[in-house]
């Protein structure tokens, strides 16, 4: 098979200061998937890992730590492979206590905050538990635990974190985008790690995969491509590529996948890997997703300047009945987010159009999405780092059904209280309800996109029931982009949204193993049905490496019952034993609008926005009002 070489170097870079080498992360190097942590002394993660986290024989994996590698990041340059690079080895020994095997080492570096090494894990290591130790300027850190199977694939993604969209390319080895995209029936390849041990046990270290490829498919070790929530039903090709250690799942794309952020994950055996994207049109034209973001909005701006400038509000609220301490709580959090900012893309190549999750913080119609985050989620797309925000003033406003009204400041990096002017990241604040600090500490204020006679702090108690009506965001224009305007309706029928099925299903333990049906009444466009499980066994809060994962799933709201597969579930860690104060388990459910703009939506829900502002190509404003209650994953 052929490959792109560019994807061979597609992992991040990193940093370390030079000092005794410490591992204090292992993980798959395509997903990112968590595969070992640290103890539970003092100070430390008091947490299990990722269902897919163990590493697979043969495949890339990263360490993560301080102390170790060269202070210029050093690159491979096979064949053969080597097992020392920069000064850095690595010794992997299954079990605890064989004699250690030196694994191929593909990067090393430290640059002062942390260190990075990536390596290949030999196919002669055998599968099971056992410990791993990086040597470094002539000292041997500790050891610490690895797990190790047969297979366990991850897919490379554009973003180089494990989660967006992924390194999926039709058969002439060009990667999807907004704006090449696959048509249903079409055969495309994903390419990652972790497809099994080498086909050349013999020759791993010394040569690259045998020029005739070892095809898995069909066989028991053929992997399931799940699609949109459907499985392929034909998996051409499972395997190496022309280079150690990266492999390649070419599969056809089933008949019911369409839109920008149609959800891949390759199943090997009982693990699931990570959930990339790719985009899938039925005619392979400009994709477009049933939520009202069609990128052909963008597409003269991309073909003329090589970016669009898009502005994208969203309104979130977060309602949940928890329990802290033994004493029933119910938690809102309303937030108004704007990302404001120069989205760089082409007709025929990468960029930030084809890199970001999305507009609207969600997957494609009928579609569910699994993030991993750290300590709180929602994760943060790494990409949005990357933008060149776009200075549209000091602040924005909103103003709310019941004549309340909000700001909502910029962000500014760094933190100053004098402002930031053109150099802020975007438009964020806390409109209502409370921050999880607030809520522990008794404080916050009134929710805004929920009715509500006061807040429990007050004296008061309250329900979820969402406030109907028109919100309008507002911005006095700054620099670069003009005033703004963005309203947005709240339907009645969105207002009337109930899970009917919420206390059969939270009042119990909810397995893992079988799917999930979620059904409701009301609802006006869509539905957001969010599961979260943090990895946490105890203590008050997550640490900031407290690995934990979020799956998004969004339906329309006509169905009125939405099902989550099996396949999805088991991404999410188990939460049974744990006694963490904050709940690490959660599902919500709850309307989602269209995205609201300069889009071809007829919808009731989106009011006509006065004008586009100036020095934008497009403006979207959206909400997603999601509620449950803290529960058990089983």
């Amino acid at each position: 098979m052929k490959n792109l070489s560019a994807i061979v170097l597609a992992l991040g870079l990193a940093a370390s200061a030079f000092a005794q080498p410490k591992i204090t992360q292992i993980q798959n190097a395509a997903s990112n998937a968590v595969n070992a942590l640290p103890g539970t002394a003092t100070g430390e993660c008091q947490c299990s890992t990722l269902p897919n986290g163990a590493i697979a024989q043969g495949s890339l994996f990263s360490i993560y730590g301080t102390g170790f590698g060269p202070s210029t990041a050093t690159l491979w340059n096979p064949y053969p492979l080597p097992t020392t690079l920069g000064g850095t080895t690595v010794a992997v020994s299954v079990p605890t206590g064989a004699t250690p095997i030196a694994a191929y080492m593909e990067f090393a570096g430290n640059f002062g905050s942390y260190s990075q090494v990536n390596a290949v894990l030999p196919s002669t290591v055998q599968p099971g538990a056992g410990t791993i130790t990086v040597t470094s300027g002539g000292q041997t850190s500790a050891t610490f635990p690895i797990t190790v199977v047969a297979f366990s694939f991850g897919n490379f993604t554009i973003n180089q974190a494990g989660t967006g969209p992924g390194i999926i390319t039709d058969t002439a080895y060009q990667v999807l985008s907004p704006f090449h995209t696959a048509k249903p029936g079409d055969y495309v390849i994903a390419w990652g790690t972790g497809m099994g041990p080498a086909p050349n046990l013999s020759t791993e270290g010394s040569a690259p995969p045998p020029a005739t490829p070892v095809n898995l498919c069909p066989g028991a070790n053929c992997p399931t491509v799940w699609v949109g929530g459907t499985k392929s039903t034909n998996v051409y090709y499972a395997g190496r590529s022309q280079y150690t250690a990266v492999d390649q799942v070419i599969f056809q794309v089933p008949p019911s996948a369409q839109g920008c952020y149609v959800q891949v994950a390759v199943q090997t055996g009982s693990i699931v890997g990570n959930f990339a994207s790719m985009t899938v049109d039925p005619n392979g034209a400009t994709c477009q997703d049933a939520d009202g973001i069609n990128y052909n909005d963008l597409d003269a701006a991309v073909k003329a300047n090589g970016k669009a400038n898009v502005g994208a509000i969203s309104m979130l609220s977060n309602f949940l009945n928890l329990s802290v301490f033994g004493t029933p709580l119910q938690w809102d959090n309303d937030t108004v987010s704007g990302e404001i900012g120069a989205f760089t893309g082409s007709t025929t190549g990468l960029g930030d159009l084809a890199t970001f999750q999305g507009f609207t913080l969600a997957p494609s119609v009928n579609n569910c999405s699994v993030s991993p985050f750290f300590a709180y989620p929602p994760p943060k797309d790494p990409v949005l780092s990357e933008v060149t925000y776009l200075d549209a003033g000091p602040s924005l406003s909103i103003k709310g059904a019941n004549g309340t009204t909000a700001p909502i400041g910029q962000n500014c990096t760094p933190a100053s209280t004098s402002g930031c002017g053109a150099a802020g990241k975007g438009y964020s604040g806390l409109v209502g309800g409370a921050s999880i600090a607030e809520l522990l500490n008794g404080g916050g204020t009134d929710p805004l996109f929920l009715s509500d006679n006061g807040w429990p702090g007050n004296g008061s108690s309250y329900t979820y029931a969402i406030e109907p009506g028109l919100f309008t965001v507002t911005g006095a224009g700054g620099g670069a982009v003009g005033a703004i305007s963005a309203p947005i309706t709240v339907s009645p029928a969105a207002a009337s949204f109930v899970w009917t099925n919420e206390k059969t299903i939270t009042s119990a333990p909810i397995p893992r193993n079988t799917p999930l049906t979620i059904t409701w009444t009301g609802g006006d466009g869509f539905v957001d049905i969010t599961a979260i499980s943090s990895t946490l066994l105890s203590g008050t809060t997550p640490q900031p490496t407290t690995p934990g994962i979020l799956v998004e799933c969004i339906a329309p709201a006509s169905d009125q019952t939405f099902t989550i597969p099996t396949y999805v579930l088991a991404s999410l860690p188990s939460t049974t034993g744990s006694t963490a104060v904050v709940p690490p388990g959660e599902l919500l459910v709850g309307p989602a609008s269209v995205a609201c703009g300069n889009t071809s939506s007829t919808s009731a829900t989106c009011a006509t926005i006065p004008s586009l502002p100036s020095g934008l190509d497009a403006l979207y404003i959206f909400y997603h009002y999601i509620g449950g209650d803290a529960v058990t994953w089983q």
